[in-house]
């Protein structure tokens, strides 16, 4: 409570906020009052309260828009309050200001997540860095830094800067940059990004850039600028009021000159007051958020929804949103006849010992085995290289080519072989050697999510043209991952600002795109896309905020369902507002005719009020999703 406190504070103590709060306060203990028998006077005088609380704002507003030639929804809004009140419709006067208030609040809300969510990325950079300066070792801040620098980063420390290994081995998880889901092995001349995390082994960088100008500065960057940039969506009532308000204005002044009649002059404002049309949009926005919200699925606004349902192609990222963002023991191919159970065992007895992500994995499936792992005497770690270790006088290696030619153990053309099948399906080989000869190879992978296929099956099923896979990993992992899941189309080893550039191409191409992603290293794409699409448990507060949609439980299924959902909605909107203006054309029809008093007009343009809400609820049920999901086999 206390984090929700800090966050948004600054949006719970304005003043439009406390407005809103009291004026929906106020019209609770009304409905309430008027249906438990208390005294007419009683429970209408809170709702006249509530009118008062929330319509004057909303009034004002409308005022300051007439005074600079605007004419907008706040216009419409301010005839329905004044319209509902002079025929004793309280409760609906200040319920129409309530939804019209709520719906700015929301709005403050996601402005204000964005912006301290911005501030969550400077805490993936150190604030010092250990300065090689004569030979010596010297922690300094980081502002204090400059090209040409020589620092060190150690074992579990992030890296401080952009840079050239100058020496020195060590593998490094750079996901929060790039998207790959395996450390890599950084040796002499390798590059180095600020921000991802060195998880074993020591390196000697030379600095190419510092702060804003960093690779993940520039990632802070973009979101921001794309944020900025993002064109502003007009609401439907909006579009409509510029026309309708005058012109219901001048047509009672021409049924006044006609018939000289005031009360079916009067008549035909009450019946053309545009509740209706003022709670189209709002009503069905609430039914379709509430309804997402309910399967894990969290639309920040109307102005997302809206967006969501106008989507044709989406980009996709594949660590951590295809896949799990956990390597597992995939294959295992034996030499010379040794089960695959045995390799495995010398494998996890090399590995015993290691904080390695791939190391971990083959432990994980000697577990889960439940294979009997010896004691191992020595241990030595080659960062990018893998691991050497002795148990009963032998010595076990796991790693890569070049360790194993290190240790002067040379391999066969079989061998070879079977590191090119691993590399060809995208797996990330280990070879393991037990007393100077190689035993076998085991091929580690990041896992896909359970029934991808299935679910970018039911993306396309909701009318998507184009779906495009875009990842950090190699080109052979990509093509696998792509082929296994359903992607025809693929893009590899993309920095944030090449994903940018092919969302920005599928926009050139005129899609409507949707990106959908976790990491750092999406959050500009994601704001770049007209909606982003986010993970929930693994996306960070970055991911999370530069995003329009949030799949609160990580379930791809979903991007699928609040693509249809949204659809669903805006259909619903466009269906309301068909009915409004006809109903309200109908209802002006009658009342000119004098076939209805304004007792009766007020009658007239509340059912119609009505019949919006009615057909706006069926959406909180939702069975029309079942459509994206039965997809999913």
């Amino acid at each position: 409570m206390t984090g929700f406190w800090n966050r948004y504070k600054h949006v719970i103590t304005t003043r439009e906020f406390i407005i809103t709060t009291f004026t929906g306060v106020l019209i609770l203990i009304s409905a309430i009052l008027s249906v438990t028998g208390t005294p007419f006077w009683i429970h209408t005088s809170f709702a006249i309260s509530a009118t008062a609380v929330g319509g004057l704002s909303i009034a004002i507003a409308a005022i300051r828009g007439l005074l600079k030639r605007q004419v907008n929804v706040d216009e419409l809004v301010t005839i329905a309050i004044i319209a509902s009140v002079i025929y004793g419709e309280y409760l609906s006067a200040a319920f129409v200001a309530f939804m019209m208030l709520f719906g700015k609040i929301l709005e403050e809300f996601t402005a204000e997540r964005a912006r301290t969510a911005l501030e969550e990325l400077g805490k993936l950079t150190p604030v010092t860095a250990t300065l090689l300066h004569d030979n010596r070792e010297v922690v300094v801040p980081i502002d204090e830094l400059h090209p040409g620098d020589i620092v060190i980063t150690k074992s579990g420390e992030r890296v401080a800067v952009d840079g050239l290994v100058i020496d020195g081995q060590a593998s490094v998880n750079q996901a929060p940059i790039t998207g790959e889901s395996m450390p890599v092995a950084k040796t002499k001349g390798s590059q180095v990004f600020a921000g991802t995390l060195n998880e074993l082994g020591a390196l000697q960088i030379r600095v190419t850039k510092v702060g804003d100008e960093t690779t993940i500065g520039h990632v802070a960057h973009l979101v921001k600028e794309a944020e900025e940039n993002r064109a502003p969506i007009v609401r439907a009532a909006d579009r409509y009021a510029k026309y309708f308000t005058p012109g219901i204005l001048i047509l009672a002044a021409i049924v006044y000159a006609i018939s000289g009649n005031t009360i079916t002059a009067l008549s035909v404002l009450i019946v053309a007051c545009p509740c209706a049309l003022v709670l189209a949009t709002p009503i069905a926005i609430v039914a379709g958020v509430a309804n997402g919200a309910r399967r894990g699925i969290l639309i920040k606004g109307g102005a997302r929804l809206e967006s969501a349902g106008k989507i044709t192609a989406i980009a996709i990222d594949k660590t951590g949103t295809l896949t799990l963002g956990q390597p597992q023991v995939i294959k295992i191919m034996p030499v010379d006849g040794i089960s695959e159970e045995a390799i495995l065992t010398l494998a996890a007895t090399g590995e015993k010992y290691s904080e390695h992500a791939l190391g971990q994995a083959i432990l994980s499936k000697a577990m889960e085995l439940n294979l009997d792992i010896p004691e191992v005497g020595e241990f030595n770690v080659f960062p990018g290289q893998g691991v050497l270790a002795r148990t009963n006088g032998a010595i076990i290696l796991v790693g890569t080519e070049m360790l194993l030619n290190s240790n002067q153990i040379t391999l066969s053309d079989n061998v070879l072989c079977f590191v090119n099948t691993l590399e060809r399906e995208g797996l990330t080989p280990l070879l393991v050697a037990h007393s100077g000869k190689v035993v076998g190879a085991i091929g580690v992978a990041d896992t896909l999510r359970e029934e991808m296929r299935g679910a970018i099956h039911s993306l396309y099923s909701t009318g998507v043209k184009k779906i495009v896979m875009l990842t950090g990993d190699s080109p052979e992992v990509a093509q696998s991952v792509a082929a296994s899941v359903g992607i025809d189309e693929w893009q590899a080893r993309l920095l944030p600002q090449q994903k940018v550039a092919a969302v920005q191409k599928l926009q050139d191409d005129g899609y409507k795109v949707a990106m959908v992603g976790d990491g750092i290293n999406d959050a500009p794409a994601l704001a770049q896309a007209d909606v982003g699409i986010s993970m929930g448990i693994s996306g960070t507060d970055i991911t999370m905020s530069a995003s329009d949609i949030v799949l609160l439980n990580d379930d791809i299924l979903r991007a699928a369902e609040s693509i249809h959902l949204s659809r669903i909605t805006l259909k619903t909107i466009n269906q309301n507002l068909a009915f409004a203006l006809i109903f309200n054309i109908a209802g002006i029809a009658l009342a000119s005719t004098g076939i209805l008093n304004p007792i009766a007009a007020a009658l007239f343009h509340n059912f119609g009020s009505v019949a919006v809400v009615v057909n706006s609820a069926r959406l909180v049920g939702g069975r029309k999703l079942s459509l994206a999901r039965k997809h999913n086999g």
